[in-house]
C-alpha cells in the first residue's frame, strides 16, 4: 500500500492534532517496508507513503503539496514553467510551479497517471485532482468541519469520528458489476473522485469540477486509409512515450495473445530495436488457457516471453492478500491472473510493466457492442411499419416455440431502453431483489437501481451516437470502476508500477474522432484498429474470437477441495447470515445449482459472494477496532 492524502480541518484543532492525525493517515496507506513523510502547517496537512519514486512531498511558504505522478511530460512542463526545478522531488517541484502559474487549470496540462492534493494557504483551500481515465484514484470525507482525501478509504478510518456505515448501493453495484461505481464508496459518506475531476475545497464547502472528458465527433466522412496511419502514429508514440525514462531491462509487458497486449508488445520492440520481455500467464484447465496466441504474438516479435501457469493452490494462498489490498470490494476473478503476472515480472527485474488496457472500450473491440448493433438494426426501421405491422403479426402469430420465439425474443430486446438491455445478464437483471436479499437491507437500499449509475452515464456521454455512448459507459465503469483498479492494485501488490499506452490522451482523443461505423462495421469489430495493425499483428490474432480473460474460479471452488471448503465455511457461516443482506436460502441454492450444473455461472456468482464477505471481515471488522487519532 501507498500513495497520498491530505486533510483540512476548522481552526479550533491545534497543529499537534494536526499532526498526529495526518501520521496516522499517512500510517493507514503505508506497508512496513515503505517511508512516510508528513508537511503540516495551519488547519491542514499533506503526506505520502512512497513505496515509488512518484509518490513525491513539496512545502514552501505558500503551499503544501503531494502527489502520485507518473508523467510522461515532465521536459514540456519544465518549459511552461520557464524555469529549471530541482532533480530531487522534481516531480512535485513542477507540478507547485505549475499551480502557481496556471491556478486550478494547472491539470489540464498534465499528461499520464496522476494523483495530486494541494493546501494554499492564502486561499485556505484544499485541491485535489487525477488523470483523465482513473488510473490513480483518490477518495474523500467531508463533514463541514473537516475534508480529508487520501488514496486509500484506509487512510481515512484513522481519522476520528467518521461515519463508516456500509453501503447498500456498494452491495449491489458489487454483485451485478464485480466491483464499486463512482462515486460511490463501500462507504456511505465516503466518495470517491470522478476521472478528470478536480475537487476544491474552502470554507467547509467543496465543489467538483471536471477539466477532461472523453468526446466523441458524430461521424462525419473521414479518409479511413489517412485515420489508419493516423491511429498507427499516435500509438506508437504513445508506447515509445511510455518507455522513456526508463531501460529496456527494467520494462516489460502483460501479454494475452489479444489484439491489445499484442500490439503494445510489437510497438515497444519497434522502440526498444531489439528483443523486450513479455509476460503470460496460463491455466492447466484448458478451456481457460489461451497461451497458444501469447506465445504466436511472443514469436512473432521475437520477446523474450515469460510464462506461468497459475494453480487452485495459488488462488488460495493469495487470496487473503489481494482482497485486503483493493481496499472495497472487488469481485473481478482476473486480478489473480493479473497479480501472478505482474508477480512473474517482478521476478525478472521488472519494474514498470506496459498493459493493453483501454483499447476494447476506445475502438470497439467487446463482443457486447456487436450483439447490440444487432438489436439496434432493427430501431432502424421505420417505428410504423415495426409497431403497425412486424409487431402485430408477431404477437398473433401461434406457437411460442423455435424460430417464433426467437424473433419475439429479439423484438422484445430491441425495444428494451438502451441500458436496461445494455446489462440485462448483469446479476439483479436475471435475479429478483426479494429473492436475494433480505427485507430490512432492501429497506435500507432504498429505490436505488444498479442501472442508476450507467444510465446517468448514458445520458450525460458527450456523444451523438448509440454506440459512442454505450463505449463511454465502458470507459466509465469496464475501465475506470474494474480493470484500471484491477491492474494498478495488483501490480503494485507484486512491487511494480503499471503504464497504459491506450490511455494516452493523444490517443483517447482521436478515438473519439473515429466515427461509430469504423469502431464496428457490419459484422466486424474494431474495424479500423485492426486496419492500422495488420501489418503489425499476425493474422491469427486479428481474427481470433474475443473470449475474455477467464479465469477458473467456478471450476475451483467445485473441484479444489480447499476452495470448496473456504466458499462452504465462509458464505454458510452464522457471521455471514448475520450481517442481514442476502438470504441463507438463496445462497444454498447457489451452491446446489452450482454443483449440478455444469456450467460455471453460479460458481462466478458464488466467488463475488466470496469476496465480498472476505472484505467484509478483513476491513469492515477490523476498521472497528482501529483507534482513531
Amino acid at each position: 500500500m501507498s500513495g497520498i492524502c491530505a486533510l483540512w480541518c476548522d481552526r479550533g484543532k491545534s497543529p499537534e492534532r494536526i499532526a498526529g492525525a495526518l501520521a496516522a493517515m499517512t500510517g493507514g496507506l503505508t506497508l512496513a517496508s515503505e517511508q512516510m513523510e508528513t508537511k503540516a502547517g495551519e488547519s491542514a496537512g499533506v503526506g505520502v507513503s512512497s513505496r515509488f519514486s512518484t509518490q513525491q512531498i513539496y512545502q514552501d511558504s505558500r503551499i503544501l503539496l503531494a502527489c502520485d505522478a507518473d508523467l510522461d511530460n515532465e521536459d514540456e512542463l519544465e518549459n511552461l514553467v520557464r524555469a529549471r526545478v530541482p532533480k530531487t522531488g522534481r516531480t512535485a517541484s513542477l507540478l507547485a510551479a505549475l499551480y502557481e502559474r496556471y491556478g486550478d487549470a494547472f491539470v489540464e496540462k498534465l499528461s499520464g497517471a496522476f494523483s495530486v492534493v494541494l493546501w494554499d494557504y492564502a486561499k485556505h483551500t484544499l485541491l485535489a485532482a487525477i488523470d483523465g481515465f482513473g488510473i490513480h484514484r483518490l477518495v474523500y470525507y467531508e463533514d463541514g468541519k473537516s475534508l480529508l482525501v487520501a488514496s486509500r478509504i484506509g487512510a481515512l478510518t484513522r481519522w476520528g469520528d467518521i461515519d463508516l456505515r456500509v453501503n447498500p448501493c456498494a452491495i449491489v453495484n458489487t454483485l451485478n458489476f464485480a466491483t464499486g461505481l463512482a462515486p460511490e464508496t463501500a462507504f456511505t459518506r465516503i466518495k470517491r473522485l470522478a476521472p478528470g475531476t478536480v475537487l476544491i475545497g474552502s470554507d467547509g464547502e467543496i465543489r467538483l469540477k471536471q477539466y477532461w472528458d472523453m468526446q466523441y465527433e458524430s461521424g462525419a466522412r473521414v479518409d479511413e486509409t489517412r485515420l489508419a496511419r493516423e491511429l498507427e502514429t499516435v500509438v506508437d508514440r504513445s508506447v515509445a512515450a511510455n518507455c522513456k525514462n526508463r531501460p529496456f531491462d527494467e520494462l516489460g509487458a502483460f501479454l494475452s495473445g489479444g489484439t491489445d497486449s499484442s500490439t503494445v508488445v510489437g510497438m515497444m520492440t519497434r522502440a526498444a530495436k531489439g528483443p523486450v520481455r513479455a509476460f503470460s500467464i496460463g491455466f492447466q484447465e484448458q478451456p481457460f488457457n489461451e497461451m497458444e496466441y501469447a506465445e504466436l504474438a511472443a514469436r512473432t516479435f521475437g520477446a523474450q516471453h515469460h510464462t506461468y501457469f497459475v494453480s487452485a493452490q495459488d488462488c488460495f494462498e493469495a487470496l487473503p492478500h489481494m482482497v485486503r489490498y483493493f481496499d472495497e470490494p472487488f469481485g473481478n476473478s482476473s486480478a489473480i491472473a493479473t497479480y501472478f503476472c505482474a508477480r512473474l515480472a517482478a521476478q525478472h527485474g521488472v519494474k514498470v510493466l506496459l498493459a493493453g488496457d483501454g483499447g476494447d472500450e476506445l475502438f470497439g473491440g467487446n463482443e457486447r457492442y456487436l450483439d447490440d448493433s444487432i438489436f439496434e438494426t432493427y430501431k432502424s426501421i421505420p417505428r410504423a411499419l415495426r409497431k403497425g405491422l412486424i409487431e402485430p403479426v408477431l404477437a398473433h402469430l401461434p406457437g411460442n416455440a423455435g424460430l417464433v420465439r426467437r424473433a419475439r425474443g429479439y423484438v422484445r430486446r430491441a425495444n428494451m431502453p438502451a441500458m436496461e438491455r445494455f446489462c440485462s445478464f448483469q446479476f439483479l437483471a436475471t435475479h429478483s431483489a426479494l429473492d436475494v436479499f433480505e427485507n430490512d437491507f432492501l429497506e435500507e437500499l432504498g429505490s436505488y437501481s444498479f442501472l442508476d449509475i450507467p444510465s446517468q452515464h448514458y445520458a450525460n456521454a458527450p456523444a451523438s451516437h448509440h454506440l459512442d455512448r454505450l463505449l463511454y459507459v465502458d470507459v466509465k465503469i469496464t475501465l475506470a470502476d474494474s480493470d484500471l483498479p484491477k491492474v494498478t492494485c495488483m501490480s503494485e501488490l507484486a512491487g511494480i508500477r503499471t503504464r497504459f499506452p491506450f490511455l494516452h490522451r493523444s490517443v483517447a482523443e482521436l478515438s473519439g474522432r473515429i466515427p461509430a461505423g469504423l469502431k464496428v462495421k457490419g459484422f466486424e469489430k474494431r474495424y479500423l484498429f485492426k486496419r492500422a495493425f495488420r501489418n503489425l499483428l499476425p493474422v491469427e490474432i486479428i481474427r481470433k474470437k474475443k473470449h475474455g480473460f477467464g479465469i477458473p474460479v467456478a471450476t475451483w471452488i467445485k473441484s479444489d477441495a480447499r476452495m470448496r471448503e473456504l466458499a462452504l465455511d465462509v458464505l454458510l457461516s452464522r457471521r455471514t447470515s448475520e450481517r442481514g443482506y442476502f438470504k441463507r436460502q438463496f445462497m444454498e441454492d447457489l451452491f446446489r445449482k452450482h454443483e449440478t450444473e455444469p456450467s460455471s455461472y453460479y460458481g462466478d456468482i458464488l466467488w463475488t459472494f466470496l469476496v465480498l464477505e472476505l472484505w467484509h471481515r478483513q476491513v469492515v471488522d477490523e476498521t472497528a477496532k482501529v483507534v482513531p487519532a
